[in-house]
């Protein structure tokens, strides 16, 4: 283990570690939020997501979900669509 002597470090040194673990730090909150983890090797979609892609609103689409027009999964008190399902929607009704 390193004794304390050997982590005497001057400002600028120190500067340099900080700012590279800020970068780091920034780094991994932008990854965080663009991420979308597969469930059962298939990547899925929020609403806010779905809406910005159709063009609609988040009642247009709540409506979508009543009648049957848009399948979606609950999944721990969020509901998300199938990002396969939403583009096999827009290819049998695209015109």
């Amino acid at each position: 283990m390193e004794s304390v002597k050997d982590l005497n470090m001057d400002a600028d040194d120190i500067q340099v570690v900080l700012s590279a673990i800020n970068s780091v730090s920034k780094r991994i909150k932008e990854v965080a939020q663009t991420h979308k983890p597969l469930f059962g090797g298939k990547h899925f979609l929020t609403g806010k997501e779905v809406c910005e892609r159709l063009y609609i609103s988040p009642r247009t689409l709540q409506d979508y979900r009543d009648k049957g027009i848009i399948s979606y999964t609950q999944f721990a008190g969020k509901i998300l669509y199938k990002a396969s399902d939403l583009e096999r929607i827009l290819k049998d009704n695209y015109k």
